[in-house]
């Protein structure tokens, strides 16, 4: 198997999530230093905290594991990726 491109690691679905994640924080804080109303702080915070449940269960829906764990602790492959060819 090949390494992964250093330029591809920031399009991976995890990244992207951490990245949404981040921005809803960026959000809510900003909200509940600008908007004195309590009510729509906590509407934005329960919305936001949606929204990131959201998108973990999106993203770890596309995960697909490529190896498990062994006895001795050491991962056994079990499934290429699509892209990657045999190995011989």
């Amino acid at each position: 198997m090949t390494a992964p491109e250093p330029g591809g690691a920031s399009t991976e679905p995890v990244r992207i999530a951490e990245g949404v994640r981040a921005l809803l924080v960026a959000i809510i804080a900003t909200g509940w230093v600008a908007i004195p109303d309590n009510t729509i702080n906590v509407i934005i915070s329960a919305v936001s905290f949606a929204l990131s449940i959201l998108s973990s269960v999106l993203v770890r829906r596309k995960v697909v594991p490529l190896a498990k764990l062994g006895p001795d602790g050491v991962p056994v492959i079990t499934r290429l990726p699509a892209n990657e060819p045999p190995l011989t």
